[in-house]
């Protein structure tokens, strides 16, 4: 307990990342998407653009416009609205995934993907750093360039901030890809409704999210405020 107590905005980070490993990797082997990006839908717009495919041109724009949504709306929330945005966060990540897993085979499998791309994105959003340290919980390329640089840095310098970055990026990196390890088994084992396996991480990262706002009312009772 009292690691957790000591560690807890690392194992959130953690958890979250394990979250984004998922999602993605969820995403693309129950529905043939990597719903964690835009990088790679864009390059497919253009593709379609240049072939003339009109309707799949169209459901690019569709996720655009959904990706870019959910940042929007997490942006607009932590700046205008007092709501936990990261309690929501995890709640629109476990709506994501039913509605996903929900949604009919019938239907196009590229807007079966639509609900994750709004998570995904609002996640990014109420979950992009761990301490002084800038890290994105839904993509390994930034996190990539980080732990190179800081063990870099580290080997050379011998500063302690960079040794505990170097660590923080590793162990980030590691839960992304466990994440996604998990996302792809639970696909293998039910297909789409393998989505409900994300459950087990999101109910520990509420957990912790439930501690933390616990030692915050905790502290604040001791103060007297």
């Amino acid at each position: 307990m009292d690691t957790l107590q000591k560690h807890r905005e690392e194992i959130l980070h953690y958890l979250m990342t394990f979250m984004g490993g998922f999602m993605g990797l969820y995403a693309i082997c129950a529905h043939g998407s990597y719903g964690s990006a835009q990088t790679g839908n864009l390059m497919n717009l253009l593709i379609d653009l240049s072939d003339g495919n009109g309707f799949s041109a169209m459901t690019r724009i569709g996720a655009f416009v959904i990706f870019s949504s959910g940042i929007a709306v997490s942006w607009l929330m932590h700046e205008f609205c007092s709501l936990p945005m990261r309690e929501l966060c995890i709640l629109v990540d476990a709506a994501a995934l039913m509605l996903s897993a929900w949604l009919p085979e019938e239907l196009f499998a590229f807007f079966r993907v639509y609900p994750l791309f709004f998570a995904t994105s609002f996640q990014w959003g109420s979950f992009n750093h761990v301490g002084r340290y800038p890290s994105a919980t839904l993509f390994l390329t930034g996190n990539l360039k980080n732990c190179i640089t800081r063990w870099l840095k580290y080997i050379f310098y011998k500063d302690a901030q960079d040794l505990t970055g170097a660590c923080i990026y590793t162990l980030t990196i590691t839960s992304y890809l466990l994440g996604g390890s998990l996302g792809c088994a639970a696909v293998g084992t039910h297909g789409a409704g393998g989505a409900y396996w994300a459950f087990a991480p999101l109910a520990a990262a509420a957990w912790v999210l439930w501690q933390e706002r616990r030692a915050e009312q905790k502290t604040e009772q001791t103060l007297g405020v």
